[in-house]
């Protein structure tokens, strides 16, 4: 037996390397179950709606402005002063600005993918002085159309459900699609005559059912703002140019509240520049929320495989000591080869499971199948049942430690080098006391 122990280690390294194989097959296709996951969820997004993003919001009152113009006579080379009307508009940002909103959540199928989507309940509420427009009456130069509006702007407007409310001091509003707004054509809008523009201030109210996927954003541009926001999602990422000032998460769900104003939105200046076709600076200054599923199956079992190699060698390892300690048995090269491909395919039946059962189940149904059918293998080899069972409780053990480094979604590097270092102290504690010299000497 030991003129063949070194020629088995280097057969033993070959069936190391060549299980890579079978382990880098199984990531690729992990990785491809991925995409056809995306492809699936895209096809989700264009018959249901996209990410989200709401524009609130805009009073927009039309006029003419009397302007003097200089007209060259092509014949005698001479300028005519000569006046002309100029169509412009005046935009009115609240003054106050709220925006409550309440997502409700469910999960649409494409084949074997499920895909979240919500339902968005919004109330808008704003506020809004009309000092420049009593201003801009005033001046002799100006004469006003009657087709003010009010704007709210949505990214995705096949999301919106039935007919938006909208209500100027208590009074309904005739609702029409679009925003008529240059740099944001997607949303809706509602006339709002002249003779409701007569006192200092204006209270709008709308209300908003809408469809999305994933995120929903906003462009607050009041001077002061206040967004909450409310779901039984249990996996929220806050991001965008704004972190919410408050927020509670749990397992049912979570609420957050953002509050921001003119000083830090410098809404006014990206206006500017939006009315001016460049509204990078106005996109970029949208916050909100983003549905995520925080570690979905296939990250989970990628993780997983990640840690192929290392359950391998840890189960190679076993069968060695228990060759080098009890020196009654040699297992053949074919044996460990065997075993490695069982617990190779442990991976493919995690993910094949995994994608039509919770992942937990798959994962536990999956490890007990591999482990049973090694250690029934062992079994017959070694004619010892309880070499077989205890074997598998060390490898359902092994597993038990793998499923809770690949549930970790902050501290899988940790777990994994602490799972690294027992091992190895593991190893060494069992071997500290023999003589490597001795064990591996050729005769």
């Amino acid at each position: 037996m030991k003129t063949l122990f070194s020629n088995k280690y280097i057969w033993l390294f070959i069936i190391i390397v060549g299980l890579q194989i079978p382990l880098s097959m199984i990531e690729l296709q992990i990785e491809d179950r991925t995409i056809q996951r995306d492809i699936a969820k895209q096809s989700v997004r264009q018959s249901w709606t996209g990410e989200q993003e709401i524009l609130a919001s805009l009073l927009v009152i039309p006029y003419q402005e009397k302007v003097e113009i200089d007209q060259l006579n092509s014949q005698s080379e001479s300028k005519k002063r000569r006046y002309q009307w100029v169509n412009r508009r005046l935009y009115i940002t609240p003054d106050k600005l709220i925006v409550e909103s309440k997502l409700d959540n469910q999960t649409l199928a494409r084949g074997i993918y499920k895909v979240p989507v919500y339902t968005a309940s919004l109330k808008v509420q704003a506020d809004y002085q009309l000092t420049k427009f009593h201003q801009l009456k005033k001046r002799d130069t100006v004469r006003l159309q009657q087709a003010s509006f009010m704007s709210i702007g949505v990214k995705d407007s096949r999301g919106l459900i039935g007919v938006p409310e909208m209500m100027l001091s208590g009074k309904k509003l005739q609702v029409e699609p679009g925003t008529q707004l240059p740099f944001y054509d997607s949303g809706f809008n509602a006339v709002i005559p002249l003779d409701k523009l007569q006192s200092k201030t204006l209270s709008f109210d709308s209300s908003i059912k809408l469809n999305g996927m994933e995120q929903l954003s906003f462009l607050t541009a009041g001077r002061v703002n206040s967004v909450n926001v409310k779901s039984d999602w249990p996996h929220p990422n806050f991001d965008g140019a704004f972190l919410p000032v408050s927020r509670q998460v749990s397992a049912t769900g979570y609420s957050a509240k953002w509050e921001t104003g003119v000083f830090s939105t410098n809404i006014d200046s990206a206006l500017q520049s939006c009315y001016q076709n460049n509204c990078n600076s106005l996109h970029s200054s949208a916050y909100g929320v983003r549905h995520i599923q925080s570690v979905d199956i296939y990250l989970q079992s990628l993780r997983s495989v990640k840690y192929g190699l290392l359950v391998i060698l840890a189960t190679f390892c076993i069968f060695a000591l228990y060759e080098i300690i009890s020196q009654k048995i040699s297992i053949h090269p074919i044996s460990y080869f065997l075993t490695g491909t069982a617990l190779a395919i442990f991976f493919l039946l995690l993910i094949a499971l995994s994608e039509h059962m919770v992942f937990a189940l798959a994962y536990w149904i999956s490890c007990l199948a591999c482990s049973g059918l090694i250690a029934f293998y062992v079994t017959h080899q070694s004619q010892s049942w309880r070499q077989g069972v205890s074997l598998m409780a060390i490898l359902n053990g092994l597993y038990l430690i793998l499923f809770f480094i690949i549930r970790s979604e902050d501290h899988a590097l940790l777990s994994g080098s602490l799972l690294l270092f027992f091992l190895l102290a593991a190893v060494m504690h069992v071997t500290r006391k023999l003589d490597w010299y001795q064990v591996l000497k050729v005769t």
